[in-house]
């Protein structure tokens, strides 16, 4: 009988599976980052999702992946009662276990728990429930978040969530994301004014996100346009697509800022940009549960103007690595941005001191030591394996979910 090395002997094969857009953005570039820094002498990754450019990006490091058409119960999309397609989950799930001898399951968006909750129970084992946004109570029933081993969020406000609906604390964490400092960083700098046309005196701020409402580009618009009327040269320059750019496009002109705006697109060195002449970062958001272009700026050496939702109060310490504002309010951000245009000295001391918190806080190290640290307690604690029973408190999440049922239903006199 051939004997194994001791370290394959004790490698945990590790099953990561992401539901989401076709695309490679937030949650995607921290699963890419988890697994390029993984200990492969302690772990070995493999991967199952329904995005090929993600797929694509992860055969990349020579593992094992699966790409499938991944299908929800009570979705919002049609069909919402595929129980056939439901059920090949869980089976194609159970088939990838066995055939790779996976240890733990790690579920790096809110859907896949839910036929995740399964296979982890059929196969006795622990599943990590890694949380990028907030799910409304609907989605947090619906998708099982209340059955996993360890719900893990990236802020404290995703993690509240779960504990208003009485899940156990010692089944929740908070593990901030990690960006990868030194690949960043080695990015080539390029000069952003040369590239967008922008004077070689103006204020540039830079942004960086999708063009959707929830981004608040709109509400930079606004800023933009009353940071003129103080007459501050300011210039934005937007990196990002999505389906509001042509409403922006359209924003921009009424206001006359076609000359002051540059909404460039997608890009693949933002850092080098941000490195490459720009002043400041500002964010619009709406909503945001960590903000990791937050931490890159910061990283690039840009104090950041930030409204003061979700998880940015835990990336931006204020006015100590930028200035966080009134949610939904242009006139605050462009009063923000103004004070650092006429205080450079205060400006310059958040660059910096932002810089020093993310190498101390927002690490990928950092993070896939905190990850790896999880998995793990949990793979040395059979109690922590995924089971229905002596998990979470279990009435607060059903009288919830009785009350969301009561909302939904139709009252007598609205059926008439």
């Amino acid at each position: 009988m051939m004997h194994l090395p001791q370290a394959q002997q004790t490698r945990q094969n590790i099953l990561f599976v992401h539901y989401g857009d076709n695309w490679i953005r937030g949650s995607e570039r921290c699963l890419i980052d988890l697994l390029t820094h993984l200990d492969k002498s302690a772990f070995a990754p493999v991967l199952w999702c329904n995005n090929e450019a993600l797929a694509e990006e992860a055969r990349k490091l020579d593992i094992p992946v699966y790409v499938s058409n991944f299908t929800l119960l009570f979705g919002e999309q049609a069909p919402k009662w595929d129980v056939v397609g439901y059920s090949k989950l869980v089976n194609e799930g159970l088939r990838i276990v066995d055939k790779h001898q996976i240890s733990l399951l790690h579920s790096n968006s809110g859907a896949p728990s839910q036929w995740l909750n399964l296979v982890a129970r059929a196969r006795k084992l622990p599943l990590v429930l890694h949380l990028h946004s907030r799910y409304p109570l609907r989605d947090r029933i619906t998708l099982g978040f209340h059955h996993a081993s360890m719900a893990v969020g990236v802020s404290q406000p995703v993690v509240d969530q779960l504990l208003s609906d009485g899940a156990n604390e010692a089944r929740c964490q908070v593990i901030p994301n990690g960006i990868d400092t030194e690949k960043l960083l080695s990015q080539p700098v390029e000069d952003i004014r040369k590239k967008c046309g922008i004077p070689y005196h103006a204020f540039v701020a830079v942004t960086v996100c999708s063009l959707i409402h929830r981004k608040g580009v709109d509400l930079l618009i606004e800023a933009c346009r009353q940071m003129r009327e103080l007459r501050l040269p300011i210039h934005l320059v937007v990196i990002g697509e999505g389906s509001e750019r042509e409403a922006l496009e359209n924003q921009i002109a009424e206001a006359g800022l076609e000359d002051r705006i540059h909404l460039i697109g997608e890009q693949k060195n933002v850092v080098g940009l941000m490195r490459g002449g720009a002043d400041v970062y500002l964010s619009g958001a709406r909503e945001e549960v960590f903000g990791l272009t937050l931490a890159e700026a910061n990283l690039a050496g840009l104090p950041v103007v930030a409204p003061r939702v979700g998880g940015i109060p835990g990336v931006i310490a204020h006015n100590k690595t930028g200035i966080l504002v009134q949610p939904d309010n242009a006139h605050a951000i462009s009063q923000a941005a103004y004070h650092l245009f006429t205080n450079p000295e205060q400006s310059l001391q958040f660059a910096q001191d932002g810089y020093r918190r993310v190498m101390a806080e927002f690490t990928i190290t950092q993070h896939t030591e905190r990850f790896e640290a999880l998995y793990q307690s949990l793979l040395a604690n059979p109690k922590m394996t995924a089971r229905w029973t002596n998990q979470w408190q279990f009435v607060p999440p059903v009288k919830a979910s009785l009350n969301f049922v009561k909302k939904l239903r139709r009252q007598p006199s609205e059926a008439a």
